[in-house]
């Protein structure tokens, strides 16, 4: 087969050669093919293998959305092996924030989208020497994506030059998207409406054009909910108030102080504890000064046409802001969106209103209301309607059937591929006689876990990772003397620690890892078990304390409610069950990240052992997997007998 010519490497291992065939036949006949495969089984050379020939003979462009820039690299590494041999091209494409180098877009913005606004508004002002550059310098600026257009490269690569010749990276990267045969990028830019139209357009195609490829793509229906839905807090709304201030807009001013007040008399009304969900109502009818269960036609109208007036005059704001050489924001603007989006979703099932109360970073409780999308295919089905294949793979997709469901992927082949690791370097412990479950969450409870914890960590050789189901449960094991107890240098993830602080923590943990060994406590569904691997003795040992099931809270009952009713008899379990179990499922693959990682998984939790919660972990987790009866002492020696192998 063709896709045998682009295999970089002499030799395939277990389940590669079915992998490539696979994909290589699904894409061909433009079939969506959806893959479970741990990590360590090569996934990304062999899609890369599968679908750049098909690439090649039907003139199409290959996508290859990742979650993290090291996954990014990591495909342009892998392109780079293929190129050896073949002639193929391809580039990593970072945020615009990333890429950009002017310090009004890099220290002013947040995100993407932010981003991509003021860079359009610096072009068109003429405020971007960057790209005043390109256009100067015509001839260097296209010998150099000429140079890059042939070749693999790492986006940051481009920069570097970029800055050396003062030239807007962004710019030289879009001109080697038109040529690349593929382009990494993040989710985003496929699945975020606004940015896909100026990426497509960038890259000079059209969605039909494309070969998707989705990596770690268990992300994908928490995204889509979160492209499809809006939130607005009080202090969003103090800023607007203080902006409209400034510029005068007394009506507007009048509007979201009116607001401001409407967002408390509801916390009030409703002895709002947490979250609530609210009606389309309750929000639009205050605005005359009551709460009522109608809403004037004429009064919606009203609102409607001025949230679109804030809508435009927070984009003129901007564009002042940018002139005065200030942060180009305008909360009056953001504000706008918000009631507009509050009124376009008024009548659709799909969407729902909740208002919460939550603590700021400050340390302050405050409110804010919300817009929840609770179906992903809102978002998904844009793209999946009209792309021309999708691969959608990762190490924890099981089961299938109901991603596929929840996703809206249609027309595919799916199959969960068997775990390239060796069964002797994988031990699956479930600990009998402990539970996480509400009733049971005492200091008794604590104690216990803390003790079999302990055995666990007595006898690892080296880093341990314990990763619990909320915060709370965090604190309870620290309560019931974790702290005091622990042999090792304990690493505690704090909720509130900016990213840098957090990114240090767990430097610090892995660098001991060459040493006597450290403990990291943090939660399940957090940055540290799932943003982050820990290949070798950086992480012997993952301890899993509980099942991370949600508290029913108002919009998990809204979302159990909304899958009832798409996917009757599977509300519950889609809603409510299988959220948890995933991110069960992707804390405990932590530890194994290379084909000869030697590592344990432990589940401190009875449930866990129950076949609805084991069935839906990976098979590679279970093929190994021991229940040990609550009798002290079994955890270590269980342990000591897998080390000592």
């Amino acid at each position: 087969m063709e896709y045998s010519d682009y295999f970089p490497y002499p030799t395939l291992r277990k389940g590669q050669e079915e992998f490539m065939e696979m994909i290589y036949k699904n894409v061909k006949i433009g079939r969506n093919t959806v893959i479970e495969a741990a990590t360590g089984f090569g996934k990304t050379p062999c899609v890369l293998s599968s679908i750049l020939p098909v690439a090649e003979e039907k003139a199409k462009k290959i996508v290859y959305c990742c979650r993290t820039h090291k996954q990014m690299d990591r495909v342009i590494e892998e392109l780079k092996e293929i190129g050896k041999e073949k002639n193929v091209s391809g580039v990593s494409l970072r945020g615009r924030k990333e890429m950009c180098l002017n310090p009004v877009v890099t220290d002013f913005t947040g995100d993407t989208a932010s981003a991509l606004y003021v860079c359009k508004l610096l072009k068109k002002h003429n405020r971007c020497k960057f790209y005043k550059n390109v256009k100067e310098n015509e001839d260097l600026f296209f010998e150099l994506a000429l140079k890059f257009s042939k070749r693999a490269v790492n986006s940051l690569e481009i920069k570097e030059v970029c800055r050396e010749n003062a030239l807007c990276p962004y710019e030289v990267t879009k001109e080697v998207l038109r040529e690349a045969d593929l382009i990494a990028c993040s989710y985003l830019y496929i699945f975020h409406p606004g940015i896909r139209d100026n990426f497509l357009e960038a890259v000079g195609c059209r969605l039909d054009d494309l070969i998707l490829v989705l990596d770690e793509a268990h992300n994908l229906p928490e995204l889509a909910v979160d492209l499809g839905s809006d939130r607005i807090s009080l202090s969003s709304l103090k800023a607007g108030i203080n902006e409209a201030t400034n510029y005068e807009e007394e009506e507007i001013l009048a509007f979201l102080e009116n607001m401001y007040e409407i967002v408390l008399s509801i916390a009030d009304d409703i002895k709002l504890e947490d979250e609530s969900l609210l009606t389309y109502q309750d929000l639009i009818s205050r605005f005359t000064g009551k709460k009522s269960q109608f809403v004037d036609i004429s009064t919606e109208k009203a609102i409607e046409d001025f949230s679109h007036y804030m809508v435009k005059r927070g984009e003129e704001i901007q564009k002042d802001k940018l002139n005065q050489g200030k942060p180009p924001r305008s909360f009056i603007h953001s504000c706008g969106v918000f009631v507009s989006n509050w009124i376009n979703v008024r009548d659709r099932k799909d969407y729902c209103y909740f208002i919460e109360r939550y603590i700021t970073r400050g340390g302050v409780s405050s409110l804010r209301l919300n817009i929840l999308d609770l179906d992903p295919r809102n978002i998904t089905n844009q793209v999946f309607s009209s792309a021309y294949s999708i691969i959608a793979m990762s190490g924890t997709l099981t089961p299938l059937n109901a991603f596929c469901d929840i996703v809206g992927m249609q027309n595919y082949e799916s199959k969960v591929f068997a775990s390239p690791f060796k069964r002797s370097n994988i031990l699956t412990l479930i600990s009998k006689g402990v539970t996480t479950k509400s009733p049971y969450r005492n200091l008794e409870m604590y104690r216990k876990l803390v003790q079999k914890i302990m055995e666990i960590i007595d006898v690892v050789p080296k880093n341990v990772a314990v990763f619990t189901v909320s915060y709370s449960v965090l604190e309870g094991l620290l309560s019931a003397g974790l702290q005091q107890i622990v042999k090792k240098p304990l690493f505690v993830e704090n909720k509130g620690s900016a990213s840098s602080e957090n990114d240090i923590l767990v430097k610090t943990f892995k660098a001991l890892a060459k040493k006597d060994g450290a403990v990291l406590l943090g939660v399940m569904g957090g940055r540290n078990a799932e943003g982050e691997d820990y290949p070798g003795d950086e992480m012997n040992a993952v301890v899993l304390v509980g099942i991370p099931y949600a508290k029913p809270m108002a919009r998990v009952q809204a979302q159990v409610k909304y899958y009832a009713d798409v996917f009757p008899g599977r509300g519950k379990y889609y809603g409510y069950y299988l959220p948890a179990h995933r991110k069960l499922n992707q804390a405990a693959g932590r530890a194994h990240r290379l084909l000869d990682d030697r590592a344990c998984i432990i589940f401190l939790d009875y449930r866990v052992g129950q076949p609805f919660v084991k069935n839906n972990l990976s098979k590679w987790m279970t093929e190994r997997l021991r229940i040990l009866e609550d009798k002290e002492g079994n955890l270590k020696r269980a342990l000591k007998v897998f080390f000592d192998m």
